[in-house]
């Protein structure tokens, strides 16, 4: 069978359009801009969406679901400076439903503070340590245990004693409202795989170690946003089905999208990692240790290496949807639009260009 044969194996299922989860939602979406080179180098669309006050109104929601169950006490100015509901607005836009945003964005609050408390600073508590039990149990968070009675109890009452493992519970309860058991269990999948790379990476920071680049990629590709992307069918209100999402060259676009996302982080987050008070470093500091290059051509290596993976992911779309089902063309549009929503969160969210309020 022909590369082209097995593309088009995705465009013999379905071809009637999206069936299931909010279907009459879900057949249309926004056409991508036109790529561009922003100011930082950095290749791929405008964002798809830019709605100020729908992003204002999801980030209330979360500032208040926050203060409800403690998460961030003390410290919801830097919350809101965060800005998750923007970002949500910004990467998904092809719904304006409310409740699925908000879902959207608790995802974003819940990992973001699991990063802060239990992986990267100080400030917030975080331990070398103690970040593989922490997230050992976060495990738990997303994916409950079935012990006996006396022993869930236990469980139950340390779920409900920490305000990320509560936020995380919330997110993946609210999660299953609107999605299948299969989606679920998709989501739990890459919530985990990024708990084991987050732990592996805390090795690094321990043995005060930068690794070589290509096992810093690979690491990252799971330590990313991938969680975040795979709910992108869920908020949109259809379902992209186990098999399609699993597809090799399906998996190929999600892999590089997350790989990308998190190159983007990389080169926006120095100001944050110099102020965490944990060893940290990224790929700038991979590359520069591996060429021998100043960190500012290694900067330049980044902003490079992000636009071979955009290329590439572009290219894997392209292909992908010469015969993709309607719901695989809506998945790789909504990858489309939260790689650019991505970018501009990045550009402008005070979480890395402006620390105050976290100290």
């Amino acid at each position: 069978m022909s590369g082209a044969e097995r593309t088009c194996w995705l465009g013999a299922r379905a071809l009637s359009g999206p069936s299931g989860l909010g279907t009459a939602a879900a057949r249309m979406f926004r056409p991508r801009p036109a790529s561009v080179r922003d100011d930082d180098g950095l290749d791929g669309p405008p964002p798809f969406r830019v709605d100020e006050g729908l992003g204002r109104q999801i980030n209330a929601m979360l500032l208040s679901w926050a203060e409800g169950i403690g998460l961030y006490g003390g410290h919801l100015d830097y919350l809101e400076k965060c800005d998750f509901g923007r970002y949500v607005m910004l990467t998904h836009p092809n719904t304006d439903d409310r409740d699925r945003l908000f879902l959207a964005g608790q995802s974003m609050a819940a990992l973001f503070a699991l990063d802060d408390y239990y992986v990267d600073d100080v400030r917030a508590g975080a331990a070398l340590d103690q970040v593989a039990r922490r997230l050992s149990v976060a495990m738990s968070a997303i994916d409950r245990p079935y012990l006996t009675d006396r022993y869930d109890r236990d469980t139950d009452r340390a779920m409900r004693a920490d305000p990320v493992l509560v936020a995380l519970r919330d997110y993946i309860d609210h999660t299953a409202r609107y999605a299948t058991p299969q989606q679920v269990a998709r989501v739990r999948h890459e919530d985990l795989a990024l708990f084991v790379a987050m732990a592996q990476e805390s090795n690094w920071h321990m043995r005060k170690e930068i690794a070589p680049v290509w096992e810093y990629l690979g690491s990252r590709q799971a330590n990313s946003f991938t969680p975040c992307l795979t709910l992108i069918d869920i908020v949109d209100g259809y379902e992209l089905s186990h098999d399609l999402y699993s597809h090799p060259p399906v998996r190929r676009a999600v892999k590089l999208a997350g790989l990308i996302t998190v190159v983007v982080n990389d080169l926006h987050s120095t100001l944050k990692e110099s102020d965490a008070g944990v060893y940290q470093f990224g790929v700038r500091e991979a590359i520069a240790a591996e060429e021998g290059c100043s960190y500012q051509e290694a900067h330049a290596q980044g902003v490079r290496l992000h636009n071979d993976l955009m290329a590439a992911f572009d290219d894997q779309c392209r292909d992908l949807m010469r015969c993709a089902t309607p719901q695989l063309g809506l998945f790789l549009n909504g990858l489309e639009a939260w790689l650019a929503g991505n970018r501009e969160w990045h550009r402008t969210s005070a979480r890395y260009h402006d620390t105050r309020g976290h100290d």
